[in-house]
């Protein structure tokens, strides 16, 4: 059994100080709810404990021992393993070949058992790019247990998990820790981590603090989008619009899709809702011009009023993000991987935010404040948290003033008054007669949404305004 106790943990740069003498203790048998807005040090904690940063001061105690954990290895070594918000798995080989990777010795029984007991009735054959995102998290969770942990982490579960999933998660987890296991759970939300917590952590601002009413109040996002009484009213419509005809994506790595077509229009929000198995990676890799996979459909953008219009015929891999580039239109594209296709976590907020930008530092300086993050122009985007990468690169594509806007995965990341802002900020967008296209597989709140469409289901819901 693993006692874990931090102490006066500090983690500064340069010219910002995300931790500031946080001492907490977590106790083993219990599940520990570890919460706070994005940004206010959660992630930085954990980093910490699992060996993948060094702070700048403080103790790290295992049973009252003090410790030095320098590597990701020698948390392993102590017991301690993290479940990440974006498991780490190989796409291109199984589960069970997941769970392979990288071990010494390899208990398939042991993996078996798990696989059954986190994922009954699922093929541990399947391929990974073949799975949706509550699978890989559960895959990534058979990995983690097989490492026999006294101190288990969970980064933001709730961002790949529907309500049934989570008490589904929570009420096996809770057997773990009545035989002695430590858990940790980070959350954005108060609700969640009453739930499901035996103890609640807040951090605000590097510190451990008392939660503002305000995100006591807040509730998961599959409640309903607080704070609206009445369904969108875009009152600004256009004929303005951007089609997909017959859409048909075979790529060699990921699920296909078939002859989709779609239709979103300007002053609208329309959303295309489904799970990777679905093929909704697909898709966004063929709208955005990134796939170069065997493809066949037809684009055609329309603006009646201003008389602008492009067309497309997309043959095998000729569709690319320079065909978009060379429309008469703008396109503003947010990818669902924020770390490595809108970004690096090599590249400084200054590289990361002049990108398809003209202006320079006043400019970037100017998005900072716009996204409320709190960075310097030198540091690099490894620094952010999953929301305030979001938030930067939204603020970057909006400086495009684009024609249309594509959201792909807008909400995963983001704390409940994140979602609020963000849901607002797009549905201005919408108001001014933009086309705005959401890809999402989960928890965007169909609510402000006037037309949805659902891989895999094939239909069509369109709201009355």
């Amino acid at each position: 059994m693993l006692n874990l106790s931090v102490q006066n943990l500090v983690l500064k740069y340069p010219k910002k100080t995300v931790l500031n003498g946080v001492s907490l203790d977590f106790n083993h048998s219990q599940i520990h709810a570890l919460i706070g807005e994005n940004g206010a040090g959660k992630s930085s904690l954990i980093k910490i404990i699992c060996g993948d940063i060094l702070p700048t001061a403080g103790k790290i105690l295992l049973n009252q021992k003090e410790v030095a954990i320098k590597s990701p290895a020698d948390a392993i070594k102590y017991g301690i393993v993290c479940v990440h918000q974006r498991p780490l798995l190989a796409d291109s080989i199984s589960i069970i070949e997941n769970l392979m990777l990288g071990a010494a010795s390899f208990d398939r029984k042991r993996a078996r058992e798990l696989l059954s007991l986190w994922l009954p009735g699922i093929d541990e054959k399947r391929l990974i790019k073949n799975c949706s995102g509550d699978i890989r998290f559960f895959t990534s969770l058979t990995g983690a247990l097989l490492k026999n942990p006294g101190l288990l982490i969970l980064d933001e579960p709730s961002a790949l998990l529907n309500s049934d999933q989570r008490d589904f998660l929570f009420e096996k987890l809770k057997k773990f820790a009545a035989e002695g296991m430590n858990i940790i759970v980070i959350t954005h939300f108060m609700e969640e981590a009453k739930k499901y917590g035996d103890t609640i952590t807040y951090l605000e601002e590097g510190r451990v603090s008392k939660p503002k009413d305000d995100f006591l109040n807040a509730g998961l996002r599959e409640d309903g989008f607080a704070g609206r009484e009445t369904c969108p009213n875009h009152s600004k419509k256009t004929d303005f619009s951007l089609s997909f005809y017959n859409l048909t994506s075979l790529p060699n790595d990921k699920p296909a899709i078939r002859d989709f077509s779609f239709t979103a229009n300007g002053g609208e929000i329309t959303l295309i809702s489904g799970q990777a198995e679905d093929g909704r990676e697909s898709l966004e890799d063929t709208i955005s011009g990134m796939s170069r996979a065997r493809q066949k459909g037809l684009l055609k953008i329309t603006d009646k009023i201003t008389g602008r219009a492009f067309s497309f015929e997309i043959k095998d891999g000729n569709f690319t993000r320079r065909q978009l580039e060379k429309s008469p239109f703008t396109f503003g594209i947010i990818p669902s991987n924020k770390n490595f296709r809108g970004s690096n976590p090599e590249l400084t907020i200054m590289q990361l935010l002049s990108s398809g930008l003209s202006e320079g530092r006043e400019k970037a300086l100017s998005l900072i404040k716009k996204a409320d993050v709190n960075i310097t122009l030198n540091e690099k985007a490894e620094c952010l948290s999953g929301g305030m990468l979001q938030r930067l690169i939204l603020e970057r594509e909006l400086e495009k003033n684009p024609d249309i806007l594509i959201l792909c995965e807008p909400v995963q990341g983001l704390d409940s008054r994140g979602v609020k802002k963000l849901c607002r900020r797009i549905e201005e967008i919408a108001k001014s007669g933009k086309i705005v296209l959401v890809l999402s597989s989960s928890e965007f709140p169909e609510e402000i949404c006037d037309k949805i469409y659902r891989l895999g289901k094939r239909d069509l819901q369109e709201k009355s305004l």
